[in-house]
């Protein structure tokens, strides 16, 4: 049997270098893999605080968003309503010749005079035109107010929380953060009424919205639907009804918390008396003496006089003075008399 021939010394360094060869590429291929993931890791975690950032900063612009805008919880709601709702987007609609398109869908059409500071409603004529107005309403308009064109009306709210972190009631969206509403209260209470804010009624008082008295924000409330358009405009003519009043409350110390036009029963305003108030500071003051007064003054003063003349006579008869001493008395008491 052969035996296997022998390695030399030469073959064995051979064998060894080769093997050490591996060895040491297998550790350059090691090292390269770990830097390699190692700077790609670096960059990945780079990317998400990148993410992170951009998302966070995302987040701040939308809360910053929410407060501008002062959107309440119910934000998510209501954009679902409007969504939902059928030609109930804010619209400006123009002819080719640019001139305003009006729709005659709805049953009233609203025109707010940003000049005159009023508010008119017009129904359909026979014709199914909107000329014939049937109502009109003191307002109060602002800077922000659109100066022109036609906007459709979308959602309301029974209470709307207003720019100032003050509440308006039967408030109902025009235009972006325009809407009509009645003046503004500190607190979603209806006994909370900014009444200094109530006596602007009819001047250039808001941020942008359209202030009414409490009765028209709840007519156009109830009465004009999703859709209904409201044009904006100027001139010094009021409109064909006129301009409205509004009672001057600031006076009513017991009153002017609640707005005067309120139809709630717990109004104080139901139960006031202009006739029967007599410490009412709203009405004109005089200077004239009461006619009726002094008339009554000097009855009584007459009446004061005889009943001394009386007592005078009965003492005179009762103790039997004599006739130089009475008429003494007499002519004292017809000069008192002239006094008066």
């Amino acid at each position: 049997m052969k035996q296997g021939r022998k390695i030399s010394n030469k073959e064995k360094k051979k064998i060894v270098i080769a093997l050490f060869s591996v060895v040491i590429l297998i550790i350059l291929m090691l090292i390269t893999a770990i830097i390699y993931f190692s700077e790609n890791g670096m960059n990945d975690e780079n990317n998400n605080i990148l993410y992170y950032n951009e998302n966070e900063n995302t987040e701040k612009e939308e809360n910053n968003m929410l407060v501008v805008n002062l959107v309440d919880k119910n934000e998510t709601n209501e954009n679902n309503e409007v969504n939902n709702a059928v030609n109930n987007t804010v619209d400006t609609n123009t002819t080719a010749d640019g001139k305003t398109e009006i729709s005659y869908e709805m049953p009233y059409y609203i025109k707010v005079n940003n000049e005159a500071n009023t508010v008119t409603v017009y129904k359909k004529d026979s014709k199914g035109k909107y000329t014939v107005p049937i109502k009109a309403m003191i307002c109060s308009i602002g800077d922000a107010t659109p100066e022109s064109g036609v906007y459709k009306m979308s959602i309301r709210y029974t209470w709307r929380l207003l720019q100032g972190n003050v509440y308006g009631q039967y408030a109902c969206k025009i235009t972006g953060n325009i809407l009509f509403h009645s003046v503004p209260y500190t607190k979603q209470d209806k006994s909370a009424l900014e009444w200094w804010e109530y006596d602007k009624l009819g001047t250039k008082a808001s941020l942008g919205c359209i202030r009414l008295k409490v009765e028209d924000a709840k007519w156009i409330y109830e009465n004009c639907k999703s859709g209904t358009q409201v044009e904006f405009y100027y001139s010094s003519n009021p409109g064909p009804l006129g301009k409205p009043t509004a009672k001057k409350i600031s006076s009513y110390e017991n009153l002017r918390n609640w707005d005067p036009t309120d139809p709630d029963p717990n109004n104080p305003w139901k139960n006031y008396d202009e006739n029967s108030n007599k410490t009412d500071t709203n009405k004109p003051s005089t200077n004239q003496p009461d006619t009726n007064q002094q008339n009554k003054n000097e009855v009584n003063t007459n009446q004061t006089v005889e009943q001394n003349v009386v007592d005078t006579s009965t003492n005179v008869t009762t103790e039997s003075k004599p006739e130089n001493e009475l008429n003494n008395e007499l002519n004292s008491v017809e000069n008192n008399n002239n006094i008066v």
